[in-house]
C-alpha cells in the first residue's frame, strides 16, 4: 500500500521574529505544500509514499528534493523540468494583527507540467491519492485533467482522499464550486471546515451545527467518511470530528499553544489516514489526528515530523521535559 500526493511542492519565505513583510531583509525559507506536508508526516509513521509532482533543474529545486530525501517521501514519479518553483511569502500574525500570505507560482513547473505527472501511475487497489483545493487553484489545465484521472482511479480501486483547502487569494469562489462539486462524488474520505458547507457549498445555514453539515454533504454526494478539525479560537482548543456511515464521533478538545499555524490541517490530514491505515477504531483516530494538530502548532517546520509514540503521549508529556 502506498500513499501518492499530487500537488505542488512550494517554498514559504517568512520574515524572522514576526516582523511584517513591508519591513523584511531577510527571510527563512522552509519547503512545503499541503500534499508533500501530509506525505512528510506519514512517512514518519512508517507508510510508503510518493509525491506526483515537477520540481525545476536549479539550486531552489534541489532545496526542494533534498527535503523530499531527508523525510523518505518518494520520488520515483517526480519529474524535472526548466522553469521556476513556486513561492509565497508569509506574514506570521502577532496578537491582534492578522497573518498575510502572497502566493507567487504562476507558470511554476508544476503549473505548466503538473498535468503530466498523474498518466498511466501504476497505482494499485488499496492505495490512497491525495489531494487538496490548493493544487486544483493553480490552473485550468490541472483542473480538467483531474476529474478524469481520478475517475480512472477510483474505478482502478484507489481511495480518494480531498481537502477542500480553498483559498480566496487563489482562486474565486465562482471558479472553485464547479470543480469541487464534480470531484466530492469520487471521494473516499473529505476533509472540510464548516465554512465549506455554509460559505461555499451553501448546503447549510450558518445557524446549523457541525453534525448536520457533515451529514448534508455527506447525504449529497455520498462520502463514505468525513472528518474535520475544529479551532476554538477563545478557548485556544482544537477537537476532531468524524462522520462515518454509521456514527458521528467528536474526539476530546485539546488546548493548543500557537507557534506556527502552517500545516496544522495536513498533520490532522496524516493522522487520520495513518488510523484509517492502521485499521484503528473510529474515536481512536479522531483522537490521534487531533494531536497530530496541536503538535504541529509546536513547530516551526511546515509538516510534523514526529514518531507515532510522541504524539500519543502527548497528553503525558505536553509542556514537560522527558528525561
Amino acid at each position: 500500500m502506498t500513499v501518492f500526493g499530487f500537488g505542488e511542492v512550494l517554498l514559504r519565505y517568512t520574515p524572522p521574529d514576526y516582523k511584517q513583510l513591508k519591513d523584511a531583509n531577510t527571510f527563512g525559507v522552509n519547503v512545503g505544500g499541503a500534499e508533500l506536508n501530509a506525505l512528510v508526516t506519514l512517512s514518519q509513521f512508517g507508510h510508503a509514499t510518493e509525491m506526483l509532482t515537477v520540481l525545476p533543474q536549479h539550486a531552489l529545486g534541489n532545496l526542494a528534493m533534498k527535503k523530499l530525501y531527508q523525510t523518505q517521501v518518494g520520488t520515483t514519479f517526480l519529474k524535472q523540468q526548466d522553469g521556476r518553483i513556486g513561492t509565497y511569502y508569509m506574514e506570521e500574525s502577532f496578537d491582534f494583527r492578522s497573518g498575510k500570505v502572497i502566493y507567487d507560482r504562476e507558470h511554476s513547473t508544476f503549473a505548466e507540467y503538473g498535468s503530466s505527472v498523474i498518466d498511466d501511475l501504476p497505482i494499485q487497489s488499496g492505495d490512497y491519492f491525495v489531494l487538496t483545493g490548493i493544487t486544483l487553484a493553480v490552473n485550468t489545465t490541472v483542473r480538467q485533467h483531474i476529474v478524469d484521472a481520478l475517475t480512472k482511479l477510483k474505478q482502478q480501486g484507489v481511495k480518494i482522499i480531498f481537502d477542500i483547502n480553498f483559498r480566496s487569494n487563489l482562486w474565486s469562489k465562482e471558479e472553485a464550486v464547479p470543480v469541487i462539486k464534480s470531484i466530492l462524488p469520487l471521494v473516499d474520505v473529505l476533509f472540510f471546515g464548516k465554512k465549506d458547507a455554509t460559505h461555499l457549498l451553501e448546503t447549510n445555514s450558518e445557524e446549523e451545527d457541525m453534525k448536520t453539515c457533515a451529514e448534508t454533504i455527506q447525504s449529497q454526494y455520498e462520502i463514505p467518511l468525513m472528518a474535520s478539525s475544529n479551532r476554538d479560537i477563545e478557548q485556544s482548543t482544537l477537537q476532531g470530528i468524524m462522520l462515518s456511515q454509521q456514527s458521528y464521533i467528536e474526539g476530546q478538545a485539546y488546548q493548543y499553544t500557537v507557534l506556527n499555524r502552517i500545516g496544522a490541517g495536513d498533520a490532522f490530514m496524516a493522522g487520520v489516514l495513518h488510523g484509517l491505515i492502521r485499521n484503528w477504531q473510529l474515536d481512536e483516530t479522531i483522537d490521534f489526528a487531533t494531536k497530530c494538530s496541536v503538535l504541529q502548532h509546536t513547530t516551526n517546520e511546515d509538516a510534523l515530523s514526529v514518531e507515532e509514540s510522541d504524539v500519543h503521549n502527548l497528553s503525558s508529556h505536553f509542556g514537560g521535559l522527558s528525561r
